[in-house]
């Protein structure tokens, strides 16, 4: 009897089964002729992709390598001053051996080459241009943290996790808006090596214009030495005139001690000059960064350029060329594009960022949800009270204090081309009385001592003359012939400083 009831049982679940598969082989006949809406049909893409609008972040990150490789060119050029000299390839090939760079200078060498020595051998010179190429890093470091900063939004919006809360704290695309943030930086970096640059420069200009000092003021110890030697000479034959007027009676013995007075001061002269060569050699030797004590020869180069240039062009030339100013106006720029940088990230737009549709996937519905395109609830704060929106003021008082420094470097600005005016009108006067007393001395003063020094001589060995007439000439012709020689070095000194305070060659 158990056994029939079994077997009825199982009949009639077998029964009920039937129409149960039935029903699953119509869902499935449905869903495969099923077919979306005409709405959510997608088109087939072409074979060849279709040619988008470059990115524009690429687009600045490939103006930041431009300017990088631009001022690697400028760095890695022949180093130059701010004057134009033409370093011969043999000084080059000396410089870069202590013992060749002594040879050069042991004859005599001119100004161009110890100009050129002291731009390849200068220590300031070479730690300037460290810190220029330490600074052309700072391209490299404006991209990378936007780069991480493109790849983490990347990441985190196509990211799609089964569990846990689907919507972020903010579009990160609100935050770091990157082209036009990383074009702001990207100009700061290089602003900030404009301004290294110009200090490279300023180096340059500044210890070329020591070297050349140094040059013209040992030429005037070797011309010193000379016309001190060769009065030493004259009154030892004034001093045997003397002495034979003495014996014969014609003279008194008081002229013969003058005479060896004078001689004697000479004589420590003649040292006072030697020990005023060696510094100034040990200066020009410091510069090339040679050691001291080393043989050092002459300077060839024995008259400067006496041109004068016209003052109302160095004017212009001096605001628009000189270091300090490019410079200043370098940390100008920077500072304005830091204070926009941070006017950018921190002041809001005019939107309340409830209607910006974000570039997310719209999977509005199910267990995957993610947030809605537009905002559906309006929520003054971001969790423990924080503004929602970063308003106006925020961080303010950092905002206002960096634009009193702003306009503080521009009066300083101002102040400094107030100043270099006056500071080419200084030079422009040294050099023009350098000029006119080299002519005064060499020109006229010199043959005139030397006429009466010839006279006054002669005069005085046939005794019509008195002794003090005699050495006075002799003073006198002393006088002019250094002070012709002093005037010389300083138009060459004062050259150099008017270039220096120009910054460029005088035209």
């Amino acid at each position: 009897m158990k056994i029939l009831s079994l077997i009825v049982t199982g009949g009639l679940l077998i029964g009920s089964i039937t129409p149960a598969w039935g029903g699953y082989g119509d869902l499935k006949r449905d869903m495969d002729a099923y077919s979306p809406p005409v709405i959510l049909h997608q088109p087939d893409r072409p074979a060849t992709p279709v040619k988008g609008k470059p990115d524009d972040f690429e687009v600045e990150k490939k103006t930041l390598e431009n300017a990088r490789d631009r001022w690697e060119k400028a760095v890695k050029e022949t180093p130059m001053a701010v004057g134009e000299i033409d370093i011969q390839p043999a000084v080059i090939e000396a410089a870069a051996d202590d013992a060749r760079s002594l040879g050069v200078l042991r004859n005599r060498f001119s100004l161009q080459t110890t100009q050129s020595l002291i731009l390849l051998r200068n220590p300031s010179i070479k730690a300037a241009t460290d810190r220029l190429r330490a600074a052309l890093e700072g391209f490299d470091q404006v991209t990378q943290l936007d780069e991480i900063l493109r790849q983490y939004s990347a990441f985190t919006e196509a990211v799609m996790p089964g569990v846990g809360p689907m919507r972020g704290a903010d579009n990160i695309q609100m935050k770091f808006p990157f082209p036009g943030v990383t074009a702001l930086k990207g100009q700061v970096a290089e602003k900030n090596v404009e301004a290294e640059k110009q200090t490279l420069d300023l180096i340059r200009r500044d210890i070329v214009a020591q070297g050349s000092k140094a040059y013209w003021n040992l030429l005037f110890t070797h011309q010193a030495h000379r016309i001190t030697r060769d009065m030493l000479d004259r009154l030892n034959q004034l001093e045997s005139v003397a002495t034979t007027r003495y014996g014969a009676g014609k003279t008194s013995y008081q002229d013969v001690v003058k005479i060896r007075i004078s001689r004697e001061k000479l004589e420590e002269q003649l040292t006072t000059l030697k020990e005023q060569r060696v510094n100034l050699e040990t200066e020009l030797l410091s510069l090339m960064d040679l050691g001291p004590g080393n043989a050092v020869g002459r300077p060839d180069t024995r008259t400067p350029e006496t041109s004068l240039p016209r003052l109302e062009v160095l004017y212009p030339i001096a605001l628009d060329k000189r270091q300090e100013l490019q410079r200043m106006r370098a940390m100008v720029g920077k500072m304005e594009r830091m204070v926009e940088m941070a006017e950018t990230m921190i002041q809001p737009s005019f939107s309340q960022n409830y209607s910006l549709f974000a570039d997310e996937a719209a999977l509005q519905v199910g267990s995957a949800a993610m947030q809605p395109t537009f905002s559906t609830t309006v929520s003054p704060t971001r969790g423990k009270g924080l503004p929602k929106n970063a308003w106006f003021g925020t961080q303010d008082t950092y905002l206002r204090e960096t634009r009193q420094k702003l306009d503080a470097l521009r009066a300083d600005l101002a102040d400094a081309e107030a100043r270099t005016r006056l500071m080419v009108r200084t030079a422009w006067f040294d050099l023009d009385q350098a000029r006119r007393e080299r002519s005064l001395y060499k020109n006229r003063l010199l043959e005139l001592s030397q006429t009466s020094l010839d006279v006054s001589t002669r005069a005085y060995e046939s005794g019509s003359v008195s002794f003090a007439d005699v050495i006075g000439s002799y003073t006198s012709w002393l006088d002019v012939n250094l002070a012709g020689e002093r005037r010389n070095s300083d138009v060459g000194v004062a050259r150099a400083e008017l270039e220096r305070r120009l910054g460029v060659p005088i035209p």
